[in-house]
């Protein structure tokens, strides 16, 4: 089975269970965003983070090698995205976009991840569930697929790198309010 056959069969076990993976959040809420770590989400992540890698040297002739540089190298591929994207008439749906926010979204805090710690799961905010990524030591919370999402289709307001040296800044604001997913 494929990565991402096997990140779908995951996602569809999810669903079964009644966890929502695609939701969006209110920009400013009285609560913290609440975490859990699951392991199921991390599998898919770590799928679709591949597919990222295979997307990018199959299509954009651009080697993804899982370090913080590379995100740069994201940013240049979701900015030919996003022009590609805002000329497209009629736009592509929501889910051909969510695919590609979930491969380099997922890339992004794989990235993070391994060069910081962090764990992927289910982050509730504003009574809405939805996949998102705990940092390791601040345990800010962070959804790397929403803010790849908004990158394609807003542009340029949402570069992904300028996000992730946010994410890297120890006395930083809590990036949830500026990330949190739209959309689907």
């Amino acid at each position: 089975m494929t990565r991402t056959l096997q990140a779908l069969a995951v996602m569809l076990a999810l669903a079964a269970t009644g966890v929502s993976t695609e939701a969006a959040a209110a920009d400013k809420l009285a609560s913290p965003p609440a975490f859990v770590h699951d392991v199921r989400i991390e599998q898919i992540a770590e799928a679709y983070a591949k597919d990222a890698v295979d997307d990018a040297r199959d299509k954009h002739a651009v080697a993804l090698d899982g370090s913080e540089k590379s995100i740069q190298w994201v940013e240049r591929i979701l900015s030919s995205m996003h022009d590609a994207y805002a000329r497209a008439q009629p736009k592509p749906s929501e889910d051909v976009v969510m695919s590609y926010a979930k491969a380099y979204g997922s890339y992004i805090g794989e990235v993070y991840r391994h060069q910081h710690g962090g764990e992927w799961g289910i982050v509730t905010l504003g009574g809405q569930s939805f996949p998102g990524m705990q940092a390791g030591g601040s345990g800010g919370t962070f959804w790397p697929w929403g803010r790849v999402r908004n990158r394609l289709v807003n542009g340029p307001e949402d570069n992904v790198a300028d996000y992730y040296a946010v994410l890297l800044k120890p006395t930083a604001p809590a990036p949830e309010a500026a990330s949190a997913p739209a959309g689907k």
